[in-house]
């Protein structure tokens, strides 16, 4: 048996395939299940850090890993509200907020990013992502500015500060 750790090149992650796909097919020792546990949670570590997301949408990415994970919409209660707002941003009704995603991320055991509609930006006002207008512009006065730095101290997200950086540069 192989001693296994984390993965330092594409070799190493595919070697790591390689050993999953035969020791599914086996009768396994618990050596032999042991070292499939640890190789399938390289594997995903790697995956999650070096291949790149599908194009798919935030609602997809949801229904996606709740079927996976055998989550249903109540388990979602404590971190997106009601069961009628869990159905409304799955089917596309309503927007996610952003104080929701990194819950939901974890939840889900999905990047952050891909919570995060392309195409979209975070509005201050309202705290949820939405599509941007042509009229939307944040202003260089000084109340905005201050509105904007209050805001990024409470949002830890660093795709939301970058965000917010961006959006306070204009």
């Amino acid at each position: 048996m192989t001693k296994w750790k984390s993965f330092t090149s594409k070799t190493d992650y595919k070697s790591a395939v390689r050993r999953i796909n035969e020791l599914i097919d086996l009768k396994r020792t618990d050596a032999e299940h042991n070292e499939l546990s640890l190789l399938s949670f390289l594997v995903e570590k790697w995956e999650v850090e070096h291949l790149p997301l599908p194009d798919a949408s935030p609602v997809e990415v949801i229904k996606f890993a709740m079927e996976m994970k055998g989550i249903r919409q109540q388990d979602l209660i404590p971190v997106l509200g009601t069961k009628g707002n869990i159905s409304k941003i799955l089917n596309g009704k309503a927007n996610i907020h952003l104080e929701d995603i990194q819950p939901l991320s974890s939840i889900l055991g999905i990047p952050v990013d891909a919570l995060i509609p392309k195409g979209k930006i975070w509005t201050p006002s309202s705290g949820i992502l939405a599509e941007p207008s042509p009229t939307y512009e944040l202003s260089k006065s000084k109340s905005k500015m201050d509105e904007v730095k209050t805001i990024r101290k409470k949002v830890r997200h660093p795709k939301a500060q970058t965000i917010l950086s961006r959006d306070a540069k204009r």
